[in-house]
C-alpha cells in the first residue's frame, strides 16, 4: 500500500482522475462538467449492467468470429470429431455459469435472518466487532459487509463485481468460482483449437519446407518456427487475433482465479485480505496490543493446580484493539501491562509480528472448501 504499486494505484485511480476532471471543468464549464459528473456517478457509484453488457458482447462477438473463421476447419488433421460436439457444450456452460452468478443471491442479510447471520460466525474483536449497520439499522453480522451499490448488507462478504453486476458474498461465491472457471476455460480451450487449426493450415501449406530469403545475406534459408507463425497469423489475421486475445485473457482470469482460490485456503474473503493488510500496517507501527482475559472459573482452578497465569489456555478470550503509543500505561519493563477487574484479570502484550494473530475463521483446507462449496443456509 505505501510502496510503489500502492501509490501508482493511487495515482491512477483518484490523483488522476481528479486532475482530468479539474483540467475538464477550465475547458467546458461548468454545465458540460456536470452531466459528466453524472454519468462518471453512474457508472462508478451505481450498480449498472455496463459491464454485463461489454463482457456479453465480447463473448458472444467471439464465438461469431470463432464460428466464421475457425469452425470450417473442425474436424481437421489435428482436431478429431467429438471437438464438434464439445464446443457447443462449452459454450453453453460459459452463458450459463454466467447468468447463474448474475442472478444468484450473495446472501442478503434482512432483518427477518440477522440474528441467524450473527450466529453464523463469531466476532474476533479484531477485524470484526459487533456494531450496527448505519444503512440497514440492525447489527452487522461478523464477515458481512454494507454494499453501497448492491444496497444491502451481505453475509461473508467477498466483494462486488462488476462483470456480473452482483455482490459475491456466502451463498454465491462457489458461483462465481465456477464462472471464472468457465471463462477460463473457453479462452484456453478456443486458442487451443485455433493453435491446431494453425498447424492443420501450416502443414497444408508444407511450411515445414518452406526457404525465404534472407534479408541480411541475401541467402534462401530454411524457414523458422517463428518467421512461420508470423506468416500464418498475418495469412489467418482475424483468427490469430482472436487466439492471442483469448490466451491473453485467459491468462489474466487465471491468476485472479488462483488468488481467489488463495483466499479460499487461508479461510478469507477479498474484503477480510484488506482488513489483515491494514492490521499487519498497525502491528509495523507498534500500535497493536492483545488483551486475553481468563474467566474466573478457569483462574480459580488454575490457581489450585499452582499454574501460572501467563500461560492461557483453555476457555479464554482474546481481544485485540489499537492502542496509540500515548495512551499506554502501566507498562511493565517486560513489554506488559496488567488491568485489574472484579472477576478476571487481563494481561496485556504488544502484538510484534502477523504470525501471533490468529484468523479463527480459517477452518482448514477441508472446512474452508466445504463453506465454499456447501455454504450454511441463511
Amino acid at each position: 500500500r505505501n510502496g510503489p504499486i500502492g501509490k501508482l494505484n493511487h495515482f491512477l485511480t483518484v490523483t488522476l482522475i481528479e486532475w482530468i476532471g479539474h483540467s475538464y471543468r477550465k475547458v467546458r464549464g461548468d454545465r458540460t462538467t456536470e452531466t459528466c459528473d453524472r454519468l462518471c456517478d453512474y457508472f462508478m457509484e451505481q450498480k449498472n449492467p455496463v459491464l454485463v453488457i461489454v463482457y456479453l458482447t465480447l463473448l458472444t462477438g467471439s464465438i461469431l468470429l470463432f464460428y466464421i473463421t475457425a469452425w470450417p476447419n473442425i474436424p481437421g488433421h489435428y482436431l478429431s470429431d467429438v471437438h464438434k460436439y464439445l464446443v457447443p457444450i462449452v459454450i453453453f456452460f460459459t452463458y450459463a455459469s454466467f447468468f447463474i452468478a448474475c442472478k444468484s443471491d450473495p446472501g442478503k442479510v434482512t432483518r427477518e435472518n440477522v440474528i441467524k447471520a450473527c450466529k453464523m460466525f463469531e466476532y474476533d474483536f479484531l477485524i470484526f466487532e459487533p456494531k450496527e449497520c448505519k444503512t440497514c439499522l440492525f447489527l452487522k453480522p461478523a464477515r458481512s459487509k454494507h454494499c453501497s451499490l448492491c444496497e444491502m448488507c451481505v453475509a461473508k462478504s467477498d466483494h462486488h463485481c462488476s462483470w456480473i453486476n452482483n455482490c459475491v458474498g456466502l451463498k454465491n461465491y462457489r458461483y462465481f468460482l465456477l464462472f471464472l472457471y468457465a471463462t477460463i476455460q473457453i479462452c484456453f480451450y478456443g486458442a487451443y483449437l485455433i493453435y491446431h487449426i494453425f498447424l492443420d493450415i501450416a502443414k497444408k501449406m508444407n511450411l515445414a519446407e518452406a526457404w525465404i530469403t534472407s534479408i541480411q545475406t541475401g541467402r534462401k534459408v530454411k524457414i523458422s518456427t517463428y518467421q512461420a507463425a508470423l506468416f500464418l497469423i498475418h495469412h489467418e489475421r482475424v483468427l490469430g487475433a482472436l487466439g492471442i486475445f483469448a490466451l491473453l485473457v485467459g491468462l489474466v482470469i487465471l491468476i485472479f482465479f488462483c488468488y481467489q482460490l488463495s483466499l479460499v485456503y487461508n479461510g478469507t474473503t477479498a474484503n477480510e485480505a484488506f482488513k489483515w493488510e491494514e492490521i499487519e500496517e498497525i502491528i509495523m507501527t507498534g500500535d497493536l496490543w492483545v488483551f486475553e482475559r481468563e474467566i474466573e472459573e478457569e483462574s480459580r482452578r488454575r490457581k489450585k493446580k499452582n499454574k501460572e497465569v501467563s500461560i492461557v489456555k483453555g476457555r479464554t478470550t482474546a481481544i485485540y484493539w489499537v492502542q496509540p503509543a500515548r495512551h499506554r500505561k502501566n507498562k511493565s519493563s517486560e513489554g506488559e501491562s496488567e488491568a485489574n477487574g472484579e472477576n478476571s484479570k487481563q494481561l496485556g502484550r504488544q502484538v510484534k509480528s502477523m504470525s501471533e494473530v490468529r484468523n479463527i475463521y480459517d477452518k482448514g483446507l477441508w472446512g474452508n472448501f466445504k463453506e465454499t462449496v456447501f455454504p450454511p443456509s441463511l
